[in-house]
């Protein structure tokens, strides 16, 4: 892990979506951002288009912000290779998401139902359809592949959710509310508020619960490492910290509301992936404690990868960053 994006003299600064709204609407202002490069992701892209507020898009034009992006290849996947683009106008680049999701914007709306539940949702009916809707979805969106790679993808994506109804009925038909499971693995309020405390605060949890989860170890948990034996998840770096940031919302550390609700969830999992695209950067900024907190746990425990900045919004308040290059 530990790769970085290189710029031009200048460190390269991943705002969240507070800091280029609260920019846009003049409720902050930022001391000289021109010391940075401002950059944004397909992630906050996603987001404005869920919630239907573009405010943003003027915060990230006024801040020249560019986008940092994954490359994929022929298969979709990705080459572990983030890069910057070069600075189109935000509105422009809007318009080109809207054009090249349309039609897919339920894509992962299967992964959404594993999550809620896993967080003690009572959706087993949802959760029963989704091996068929993953099937049905990946016919439809390699519809425009060569035929060859196509039937290989379908193929896996068969294997895949055929898997997928064996683990449900098997170990998610009962379904468990997230205090039993934190109860389950020895994580109770108190040692949460220790371990938030604590400036090594994956290794002070993984000592809480490692005894109730045997044969695997810290960063597989945690997802830093693949599992022995679990093929076709492909492993990148925010992929990884996005998976960490489930995890510690799953533990209780610095918890987000409405974890079992499908309205809250996808914002959830938005800000784990914010927290996976920063690490390529100097800084993550952002007004909101929770995602800085969780995100200051992971980049600590992978060597301070990344700065987590955090600042206390109010009407007027000038934000003033001191981060150096990596």
């Amino acid at each position: 892990m530990n790769s970085y994006l290189l710029s031009d003299n200048k460190p390269i600064i991943y705002a969240d979506m507070n800091v280029f709204r609260y920019l846009a609407c003049d409720d902050i202002s930022i001391l000289e951002p021109e010391r940075f490069k401002w950059v944004y992701s397909h992630v906050h892209l996603d987001e404005i288009h869920r919630n239907g507020n573009q405010d943003a898009l003027e915060g990230m034009k006024m801040l020249k912000a560019v986008e940092i992006c994954d490359v994929l290849n022929q298969d979709f996947q990705s080459e572990g290779n983030i890069v910057i683009r070069d600075y189109l106008d935000p509105y422009s680049r809007y318009e080109q998401h809207l054009d090249a999701i349309s039609g897919y914007e339920g894509a992962a709306d299967h992964i959404v139902e594993h999550l809620i539940r896993s967080f003690g949702a009572d959706n087993f009916k949802e959760l029963s359809e989704t091996p068929e809707q993953m099937r049905n979805e990946i016919e439809r969106i390699t519809s425009v592949i060569p035929d060859g790679r196509r039937d290989d993808l379908i193929e896996k994506a068969s294997r895949v959710s055929t898997e997928m109804e064996v683990t449900i009925e098997k170990h998610l038909k009962n379904r468990l509310p997230i205090d039993k499971t934190r109860r389950a693995l020895r994580v109770t309020s108190e040692n949460r508020k220790a371990v938030e405390k604590s400036e090594s605060a994956i290794d002070e949890i993984w000592d809480l619960i490692s005894p109730s989860i045997p044969n695997i170890t810290k960063n597989q948990f945690f997802g830093f490492e693949p599992i022995t034996g679990i093929d076709g998840v492909q492993h990148t770096q925010h992929g990884a910290i996005s998976g960490a940031y489930i995890v510690l919302n799953m533990l209780g550390i610095s918890p987000d509301k409405g974890l079992a609700k499908r309205d809250k969830i996808k914002n959830i999992m938005s800000d784990g992936q914010h927290a996976g695209m920063a690490s390529y950067c100097n800084a993550l900024v952002s007004a909101d404690r929770g995602i800085i907190n969780k995100s200051m746990c992971i980049f600590s425990y992978l060597n301070n990868i990344t700065n987590a900045l955090h600042f206390e919004y109010q009407k007027g308040y000038q934000l003033r960053l001191e981060v150096s290059k990596i």
